[in-house]
């Protein structure tokens, strides 16, 4: 087949996903705003100027037209509902599969009424929609979505990578004594909802009573220096690691070398970093978001807590820090539940056999569950 992507460029989600089916022997294009190279995918830069967001998107869009009309392509697959979701609904091509990413249905729709308009004209218009929880599929659903065409596929993780296991050369290079505990916080830098000053106050408290405890920062995007100052000011600049961007093909070598995953956002869908740290046995914090809630079950195979509670935070290190034996087995409980769920090899053959029921006729794969027939079940 031929796949045309619309998605974020120079995108570890957007990468993983292409290369996939670049692999598989499909001619794949992206068309982007970010262009980047990705092996075996043919890159078109879409970028358009003008007097003003609202033409520069429309130029945009006649860009992605005459794009489609060249390739004539199988399928579009629009990634991130708001932006490129609205050019996959506006370009007029059929079929087109839109994949939901997180702040882009829990956020940006809800800031105005012009951008639920054209996230709900986005949603309708699309002939499959996929998602990586079942809370933001509801969330689709709710802004206009048929529920028979929501379809939860993960991002998935590489277990031939991610996998318990040892890297004594990443807390060497750290610094980090190979006996101390360690805590990572990957998340980004760049929006407020991560929570990531909570982390580094509760962090600060938390590792008061454990003298031997470390702790990783590794946001991925945005500018480290307040948060760097933040943690200096709170007593951690000789315990916290501001470590920058880690590509994600070394990624899994900074889960070895931590001890416990941190992550407790305000808003978000399931971030692929918490199914990634549950396959290496990580003992996983967590906020209390639905989309976390699928994956981890507090007390069971991790801790979860509200959003920026700060008291509550510091006790779920607390007791991660302290009780080890716990914190093995919850770790070994996560191994198991994300082996059988979150395949990345998996949930991208679903997602094939998707593209080949809707360009070709093929039957709805039958591991490949509807919204709505997911919803019936769990009556």
């Amino acid at each position: 087949m031929r796949i045309v992507y619309l998605s974020i460029g120079r995108h570890v989600h957007t990468e993983r996903w292409i290369r996939y089916f670049a692999q598989r022997g499909h001619d794949c294009h992206l068309l982007t705003v970010q262009p980047g190279p990705i092996d075996g995918v043919t890159v078109h830069d879409i970028t358009s100027a003008g007097p003003g967001k609202p033409v520069r998107y429309w130029r945009s869009l006649q860009v992605v037209r005459a794009h489609l009309a060249q390739l004539q392509p199988s399928i579009l697959h629009t990634h991130f509902l708001t932006g490129y979701g609205y050019w996959g609904a506006f370009s007029g091509f059929r079929p087109n599969v839109l994949t939901v990413w997180g702040d882009d249905v829990y956020v940006t729709p809800h800031e105005n009424a012009v951008k639920k308009w054209l996230a709900q004209t986005a949603l309708r218009r699309a002939d499959a929609i996929t998602g990586d929880s079942v809370d933001i599929l509801k969330d689709c659903v709710e802004l206009g979505a048929d529920a028979d065409r929501c379809y939860e596929v993960q991002w998935g993780v590489d277990f031939d990578r991610f996998r318990p296991q040892t890297a004594p050369d990443v807390r060497e290079r750290l610094g980090i004594p190979r006996d101390a505990q360690v805590i990572l916080s990957p998340r980004s830098f760049t929006q407020p909802y991560y929570n990531i000053d909570v982390i580094i106050e509760a962090t600060a408290r938390a590792l008061q009573d454990h003298a031997d405890a470390h702790v990783i920062f590794s946001g991925y995007e945005g500018d480290p220096t307040p948060f760097v100052a933040r943690a200096k000011a709170a007593g951690l600049e000789e315990r916290a690691h501001f470590v920058g961007r880690i590509p994600h093909d070394e990624f899994h070598r900074t889960l070895a070398a931590s001890d416990i995953f941190v992550s407790v956002p305000s808003v978000d869908a399931t971030a692929v970093s918490l199914l990634e740290s549950m396959a290496m046995g990580c003992g996983i914090i967590v906020s209390s978001l639905a989309s976390a809630m699928e994956w981890i079950v507090d007390g069971e195979n991790g801790l979860i807590v509200a959003p920026r509670d700060e008291d509550a935070l510091v006790k779920a290190l607390d007791r991660m820090l302290t009780d080890r034996i716990e914190r093995k087995a919850f770790g070994e409980r996560c191994v198991r539940e994300v082996l059988g769920r979150a395949d990345h090899f998996v949930n991208m053959d679903r997602m094939e056999r998707l593209y080949l029921h809707l360009a070709e006729g093929a039957p709805v794969p039958n591991d490949l569950v509807s919204l709505s027939r997911r919803l019936e079940l769990a009556c």
